[in-house]
């Protein structure tokens, strides 16, 4: 199809197509090198999974210390702490207040961002992306760049380029499961976390926690959790289905008073995250299943009887969809022998973690090797898409195996990895050589350099 009669919206040096987690640390991270930045952006805000998904708390690496492996962090973390919307290890945040720390840090550091704006094509000339076709309120327009960065989550970007890549679980085809994430708010949390000390008395306390204030609970499809025998009572009464019971997770939220966010209803059939159908379903169903968790809530949980539901996320939780072909493929193997890289730009020992109606937990396998540095490393390779010269790809699509995926789609490494994006794509430009030929143990100087912190040597 011939674009070129369409009017251009913009130009940048650099253009990011997704302004998700990945996308905003790739665009801040990028114009922080001098260079001119543009976010594309389909919703209204950035963050993504992080916080129009209500994705929270960020997931531990699993490694001494905790470390994020990225500079950025640091600077949402203080910005987050002087709001009052993060606990002092940043992990646990309020995601509206972390969508608006996200916008300051990029629109101070110079980046453009457009909202309510979709990719619909790509321009291509011989193996480059020239310019992006997009629609939005204007209509059809076309936006320029020199280097480009996929961090849609999907993998958009890079398939409109023509891209190879794989989906879902290469036994069956089939996506990991999907959410529905809300929060609840008006909860007595002082009667709730009573009752919730009580319960953890029974089955060891597992998936029943509360100390200080804050509360994590959690029920799964076997019978060894704390919560398993109210979950049953429910569905014995016709209160529940089996399904709200083969996964429920809850979190108080920072700076929130009376607020929990529950990780559900969670979904295991329609679950492909580039079919719109499917989307469509899990966000029809999954609000009535959140109004039935709710009553559920109010009748046998102390402390509801004055809450509500406050947010249901505006996106669906897509755990994994399309994985974009790189110049280096990440695989189950370089987890467990827990590979190092020199040019590696991230770093995480968080187990594999693969989500469905049985959650699969067998596949939360150790280590297959010890050499006392526990944690496998990501390259930056994994994040050069092969055969295009001038795209990048960050967050859960950048380039892995689905059981090396089910580890790496957390935020931390999401963080990293649009980090580390938005400076090699920077350095691209600054040296005149293709993003593959970019040294990606400069990336990683550079990411120490400006304070990331990447844990024992």
């Amino acid at each position: 199809m011939d674009y070129t009669s369409l009017p251009l919206f913009a130009e940048a040096d650099i253009v990011i197509c997704g302004g998700g987690t990945a996308g905003a640390f790739a665009a801040k991270a990028a114009a922080d090198s001098g260079f001119r930045v543009l976010i594309v952006e389909q919703l209204g805000s950035l963050g993504g999974s992080a916080t129009n998904g209500l994705v929270l708390p960020i997931m531990s690496t699993h490694m001494p210390g905790n470390p994020q492996c990225s500079y950025i962090s640091g600077l949402v973390r203080d910005k987050l702490l002087s709001l009052g919307g993060v606990d002092q290890g940043g992990m646990n945040f309020d995601p509206l207040l972390l969508k608006i720390v996200l916008e300051q840090l990029c629109t101070e550091a110079g980046v453009r961002i457009m909202f309510y704006t979709t990719l619909a094509d790509t321009i291509r000339q011989d193996n480059r992306i020239h310019e992006l076709v997009v629609v939005n309120k204007a209509g059809l327009g076309r936006i320029r760049g020199r280097c480009f960065i996929d961090a849609t989550g999907d993998g958009d970007l890079a398939v409109r380029a023509g891209a190879s890549f794989t989906k879902g679980d290469p036994e069956t085809g089939k996506n990991q499961a999907v959410s529905l994430r809300y929060i609840v708010s008006g909860i007595d949390m002082e009667v709730f976390g009573a009752f919730v000390q009580e319960i953890a008395k029974l089955k060891n306390g597992r998936g029943a926690y509360y100390t200080n204030d804050r509360i994590a609970v959690a029920c799964c499809a076997d019978d060894s959790w704390a919560f398993s025998d109210l979950f049953c009572e429910a569905i014995a009464n016709g209160d529940l289905l089996e399904e709200d019971k083969v996964y429920w997770q809850g979190f108080t939220v920072t700076g929130r008073k009376g607020c929990i966010a529950f990780n559900n209803p969670e979904f295991f059939h329609k679950t492909d995250g580039t079919d719109p159908d499917h989307l469509t379903e899990i966000q029809l169903l999954g609000k009535q299943t959140i109004l039935r968790q709710m009553r559920f809530y109010r009748k046998y949980l102390p402390g509801f009887a004055q809450a509500y539901v406050s947010e249901i996320a505006s996106m669906v939780g897509v755990r994994e969809s399309r994985n974009i072909l790189t110049e280096y493929v990440l695989s189950a193997e370089d987890l467990l022998l827990r590979h190092k890289f020199p040019d590696s730009i991230c770093r995480s020992n968080y187990p594999m973690d693969v989500h469905g109606k049985t959650l699969q937990f067998h596949l939360k396998k150790e280590p297959a090797a010890n050499d006392g540095k526990p944690w496998y490393e990501i390259p930056y390779r994994s994040l050069v898409v092969k055969g295009l010269d001038n795209l990048l790809v960050a967050g859960r699509c950048l380039g892995a195996e689905f059981l090396a995926q089910s580890s790496l789609r957390v935020q931390h490494s999401a963080r990293a990895s649009g980090e580390a994006a938005g400076i090699g794509a920077a350095l691209s430009l600054s040296q005149a050589v293709l993003p593959r030929e970019v040294d990606g143990s400069e990336i990683r100087a550079i990411m120490l350099s400006r304070g990331a912190v990447f844990g024992e040597e």
